[in-house]
């Protein structure tokens, strides 16, 4: 035991000039979605309609700080073919607004909870989601 607390006691300067090669930033999702044949367009509709505006609307409450989408050009056999990333102002903002918050923010979109659920339901119909990931960003100091 004492050899392993001499040893770490001598790797912690290593580990701090390690730690300073590198921040931590933004934290993201990354959504991938396969859109269902002939459904592509009507998919990216969708999505300027009420994705976007929903995001237009977490941007003005501070909540996101931007967002983007990427096609996968050479989409192979069960991979998505669609990309959606969001960047949130911290992981605060997306995990620990209260219920309420995003109740309101779905009556803005739809006007009910029930059309919100219709909404959702009409918009399986286009596309499957493959996976939902959150991420952080990371870049050297330099």
């Amino acid at each position: 035991m004492r050899y392993f607390l001499v040893s770490l006691l001598l790797l912690l300067p290593i580990m701090t000039l390690a730690a300073e090669d590198y921040e931590m930033g933004s934290y993201w999702t990354v959504t991938s979605v396969d859109t269902k044949p002939g459904h592509f367009d009507d998919y990216m509709a969708d999505l300027k309609r009420v994705w976007r505006k929903s995001l237009e609307m977490l941007k003005t409450d501070g909540k996101v700080k931007s967002y983007r989408m990427f096609s996968n050009v050479n989409a192979r056999v069960d991979e998505p073919n669609l990309w959606l990333l969001v960047e949130w102002t911290s992981a605060a903002a997306m995990m620990d607004a209260p219920q309420k918050y995003w109740d309101e923010h779905t009556k803005k979109l739809f006007g009910s909870d029930d059309a919100g659920d219709q909404a959702n339901i009409k918009r399986g119909e286009l596309r499957t989601i493959m996976s939902n990931v959150l991420l952080r960003e990371m870049s050297f100091t330099d």
